[in-house]
Formats: structure tokens, sequence, C-alpha cells
């Protein structure tokens, strides 16, 4: 009896273990870049231009063919790009995500990733 305990916990926490991976579009997040928050984006130039991840939460994408998003976090949204690198999404609006890219100036004002890897939680 102990022996089916025990392998069956292993079982599940195996998939729980799968699950916390999330579902990775493009290279996934990249875990090398520095974590960093949307106000840094705007307000320290030197984010800009290189590799980046934010964390946040979907607000508002593309619901033709997911390709842009906006990501929220707590100090301000920013937009996601992720046609330039051939990405789209499924609707995932309020999931938390992890972005990685580079942020440069959007085509309208502000300011833009154009994501390399997304993994949505």
């Amino acid at each position: 009896m102990h022996r089916r305990f025990v392998g069956l916990f292993l079982i599940v926490a195996a998939f729980a273990l799968a699950g916390c991976s999330g579902e990775k579009f493009g290279a996934g997040y990249d875990s090398k870049a520095p974590l960093v928050k949307v106000k840094d984006v705007m307000l320290y130039p030197e984010k800009r231009g290189v590799p980046i991840t934010l964390e946040g939460t979907i607000s508002t994408q593309c619901m033709s063919n997911g390709c842009w998003f906006f990501l929220q976090d707590e100090t301000g949204q920013i937009f996601i790009n992720l046609a330039p690198n051939g990405m789209a999404i499924p609707p995932r609006t309020g999931k938390r995500a992890r972005v990685s890219g580079i942020a440069g100036a959007a085509q309208q004002p502000g300011w833009q990733i154009v994501a390399t890897g997304v993994t949505i939680y």
C-alpha cells in the first residue's frame, strides 16, 4: 500500500511540476536577460536596445491574429510587438506572462518591446 501511495504521489508531483513551465512562444523568456519593470524602460535609456525581460499581466491583446498585446505591471503598461519575429499567441488576456525582447520607440508615441520570446503562466 505504501509503495502505491509513493508512486501515485510521484506521478502527481511530475504533472504539477510540468505545468509550472508555462506556455512558450518563440524562444520563451530569456532567464539571462535582466528582469526590469515597465517604468525602467521609460525612464532609463540604457534599458533600450539591449535584451531585457518584463513580467506582468496581458491587459489587451490583438484578437484577429494575436500578433501584439499590452503588458501591465505595477509601474505601467507597455506595447509588446510579436509580429517582427513572426510570433503570435492565442487569446490570453488576463494571464501572467514573462516577455523577453528589445525595447525601442513605438510607431505611436511611447515605447514597445519587440519580443523574442514569451512564456505565459
